[in-house]
């Protein structure tokens, strides 16, 4: 059975009852599958009997991306049966960096053997997270942020910085949405600039830098981050790099894989198992690192 399914695709699931001794059950027990959805929908899929106490169900176009949970519950003569488990449904457009091919290419898989592909897919979805925490979103995500007043210019979470879509700030009970006043433009008192390899937005009027208002979380600023989808050749070798130490600490406990040297660490030492981000990967991504933001 798959680690991760994709929305809306069917899923199969499969269980083998055995009776009280721990043998296949023989007869015709009354074999229920009750399923619980992500939103705490619970369903309960019709279920088939393979033979030796093998039942199947499946569960129709998954819609709900997250963590599902299901149970089979069997009873009849000599036969108590329970098997719990779950399975994860992710949504469309997840940010990878890599697809599964060129991870296999990499770790210099066969492309027509499929049977660690769900293990992998897993692996990529996992670097791409870590990916995302060290160089910043590829592809184009939207922010809400709160930032405190008190201050000419605001440094935002994510960089890089796409686009900002808006920018409000608040005293008391009365709110101002400010435009975006490029120096050399027209300007009023209610506009602010855009560093946007930076990721700052500094409050103007007139053309001249002044803060924000006196205030706690008080300036609402909504922006989208990212590249545009294009991948920096270095961060995606750096996610290539990162999948197959991930991969080879699963295979072999740690130790070097594929007939190459500890690329892993300095001075040809491999990296320890508690270091889920090696050096080499951190160097790959060094170029691309994102700022620490600071309000």
């Amino acid at each position: 059975m798959p680690l991760i399914y994709y929305t809306g695709q069917d899923i199969g699931l499969t269980t083998t009852v055995v009776d009280d001794t721990g043998a296949p059950a023989a007869g015709t027990p009354t074999v229920t599958l009750t399923v619980t959805d992500p939103a705490g929908t619970i369903t309960t899929p019709a279920t088939a009997a393979g033979g030796s106490g093998v039942y199947t169900a499946v569960v129709p176009a998954a819609a709900t991306a997250g963590v599902w949970l299901y149970r089979w519950v069997a009873n009849g003569t000599g036969i108590g049966f329970v098997d719990e488990g779950q399975f994860s449904v992710r949504p469309l457009g997840v940010e990878q960096l890599v697809d599964l091919a060129s991870v296999k290419a990499h770790l210099n898989m066969n492309p027509d053997d499929h049977r660690q592909d769900d293990e992998l897919q897993g692996f990529i979805l996992a670097a791409a997270d870590l990916a995302r925490d060290v160089v910043g979103p590829v592809l184009p995500e939207t922010h809400t942020e709160w930032h405190n007043g008190g201050t000419a210019t605001l440094s935002l979470d994510w960089q890089p910085v796409a686009s900002v879509l808006s920018v409000t700030e608040y005293v008391a009970a009365s709110s101002w949405l400010l435009t975006e006043q490029p120096l050399g433009t027209s300007t009023d008192a209610y506009g602010y600039t855009v560093d946007l390899v930076r990721g700052q937005i500094t409050r103007r009027a007139t053309g001249g830098a002044v803060c924000f208002p006196h205030g706690i979380k008080n300036v609402k600023v909504v922006y989208t981050a990212g590249r545009s989808g294009a991948v920096p050749w270095s961060v995606r070798l750096g996610t290539l790099e990162l999948i197959r130490h991930l991969w080879q600490l699963t295979q072999q406990g740690g130790r070097t894989r594929f007939g190459g040297n500890a690329l892993d660490g300095a001075d040809g030492i491999g990296v320890p198992t508690g270091f889920a981000l090696p050096q080499r990967v951190i160097e790959l991504w060094a170029p691309h690192r994102r700022g620490p933001g600071i309000a």
